[in-house]
């Protein structure tokens, strides 16, 4: 899903707007003996060699980094699930604790324990969004 995308360049903006008109070439082109040079010998040439780069090797590439992704995070699905169904009851109880800190006047000690309360409760909520995060940093190596 997070993967990063190589970019090849070709040329400029400028050739491709502006192109070159091709040139045509009534000279023959001959071989090491000086005869005529056969294009038709170099035709089987071309059908053996492998490109350098493939857009399908690309493409299964990344979609395996997917792949791998997704399984990671489906991995740790069943943890984060159940570690964001206890932080609600936990937050409810720590912020009953500061209340009753509050009622009996340590006002410091409340508001640590709301501001303590507050900020896990949000971490624990977004753990899904960072653990994607990571998982798609990671991927790129």
């Amino acid at each position: 899903m997070f993967t990063s995308k190589k970019i090849q360049t070709v040329g400029t903006i400028k050739e491709f707007l502006n192109p070159s008109p091709v040139k045509e070439s009534t000279e023959v082109i001959t071989g090491q003996e000086g005869m005529p040079f056969v294009f038709g010998a170099m035709f089987p040439v071309f059908f053996t060699m492998q490109p350098s780069m493939s857009f399908a090797a690309t493409t299964a590439s990344a979609s395996v980094k997917e792949e791998v992704s997704r399984k990671v995070i489906d991995a740790f699905n069943p943890l984060t699930e159940l570690v964001q169904g206890l932080s609600y009851p936990l937050a409810f109880l720590a912020f009953s604790a500061a209340g009753i800190y509050w009622l009996l006047g340590n006002r410091p000690k409340a508001l640590e324990m709301m501001q303590g309360a507050t900020i896990g409760y949000i971490i624990v909520q977004l753990s899904p969004m960072l653990m994607r995060l990571l998982v798609s940093v990671t991927a790129g190596f």
